[in-house]
């Protein structure tokens, strides 16, 4: 079962994934040409339908590093699997985006 974590960080790759591809100027079938993966595909990552890859969030990641790889982007932090975005110049993880409360205890 997904958790509520798992579903925001997969809404937040998608995210990730949709501007780096409309950054690079190509649509949807153009990104689907160029990683072999369907458009049916490539909706339920940038849309971060989890669901779609059997709630399990490592398959929607390993999908994410394969479009970004031919986008020629790195997406993901070198040292984890978690998206880096951009936000007035500082640079932040996802784990870093999820509010206190929500976060797991560990």
């Amino acid at each position: 079962m997904a958790t509520l974590v798992s579903i925001r960080k997969a809404k937040e790759i998608g995210g990730t994934v949709h501007k780096a591809r409309i950054t690079c100027g190509l649509s949807i079938q153009s990104l689907s040409s160029l990683t072999g993966f369907s458009v049916n595909q490539l909706n339920h990552l940038e849309n971060g339908n989890i669901y779609a890859f059997h709630e399990n969030i490592d398959d929607l990641i390993e999908v994410a590093k394969k479009c970004g790889d031919k986008l020629n982007i790195n997406l993901f932090n070198q040292s984890s699997s978690e998206a880096i975005f951009s936000n007035d110049e500082k640079i932040f993880s996802i784990a870093e985006a999820i509010p206190v409360f929500v976060q797991k205890r560990a």
